[in-house]
């Protein structure tokens, strides 16, 4: 199977929820044999870890005579220095319809970072022919709001993980993945995924790159009954940028000066905001028609 995505063409023959394509691939991942995967780090420089609260590994990426991305007791994913040719490996028993999961997210997020592309923690819909991007880590209702904001009539750009290149971004992922207290927004093609999220498929996606017209932080709250928008300074603008990771735990120096001149960059270019939203959901009437309304001029504000 090929698709197109974050710039890349990808071939794989494990199915993977991006947009069809062809062309020459630029990434190959392809499924292996089984085998045990233990919770040992593998050999070489260690370019990414997050553990969990009790210390043990939840992922560690290592570069040596092979890259390896390795979730000890699930599946490693081995290929050359910049995994481009990558072979993925499931433990015995694990479960597989974890793979596009993971594939779709972390393995695409590595190979961009080790290719020094700019990818942002976020997720982007196209409103008037320009993307905004809703920026931010876990929990902090990125992919719901873009998923509300799809339903009102907005196309996809691409969920959780979005890849900047200049002013443009490119189409990424098909699907939302949201939590289980957005299902009320899944109105549309629906199914679970293996690690408990619910998968929507909106009506309308982005098929070609987009210029982005803004980055948009989220602030939820119960302390709020209105949408307010506040533009941030560029230097605060970096830093909130900054704390929001695609890739938790990325140590490699090279990459991580070549995205914090790329964040600089960007914050001189595209405008960003902090948004407080009221809580949702549900959302009360009018929040989210609000919310639209304000995002629609933000490609005139830079």
């Amino acid at each position: 199977m090929n698709y197109h995505a974050y710039g890349l063409h990808i071939a794989s023959d494990i199915p993977l929820p991006l947009p069809p394509g062809g062309g020459v691939p630029t990434l190959v991942l392809r499924r292996g044999e089984d085998r045990e995967v233990p919770h040992e780090r593998p050999q070489g420089e260690r370019l990414a870890e997050v553990s969990r609260p009790d210390r043990t590994i939840f992922y560690t990426l290592a570069r040596g005579p092979r890259t390896i991305l390795r979730y000890p007791g699930l599946c490693d994913f081995e290929g050359d220095p910049k995994l481009e040719h990558v072979t993925v490996h499931l433990h015995p028993g694990a479960d597989e319809g974890l793979l596009p999961v993971l594939i779709s997210g972390a393995v695409l997020a590595v190979h961009l970072m080790l290719h020094h592309a700019l990818v942002l923690h976020a997720s982007a819909v196209d409103i008037g022919g320009s993307a905004v991007a809703f920026v931010g880590s876990s929990g902090m209702g990125k992919s719901t709001l873009a998923a509300a904001l799809c339903g009102l009539g907005c196309s996809l750009v691409s969920d959780d993980l979005l890849r900047v290149d200049g002013g443009m971004v490119h189409p990424g992922a098909t699907e939302n993945r949201l939590r289980e207290n957005a299902r009320e927004l899944a109105s549309g093609d629906t199914y679970e995924t293996a690690d408990g999220r619910l998968a929507l498929r909106p009506t309308a996606l982005v098929d070609a790159p987009l210029p982005l017209a803004a980055c948009v932080v989220p602030r939820p709250s119960r302390d709020v009954t209105e949408v307010a928008l506040r533009r941030l300074g560029t230097a605060e603008a970096l830093l909130r940028l900054s704390r929001y990771p695609r890739v938790l735990g990325w140590s490699d120096a090279a990459s991580m000066a070549t995205t914090f001149q790329g964040l600089g960059d960007l914050v001189e270019r595209v405008p960003v905001f902090e948004a407080a939203i009221p809580w949702g959901p549900p959302f009360a009437d009018g929040v989210l028609a609000d919310l639209l309304a304000a995002l629609q001029p933000l490609d005139q504000s830079a």
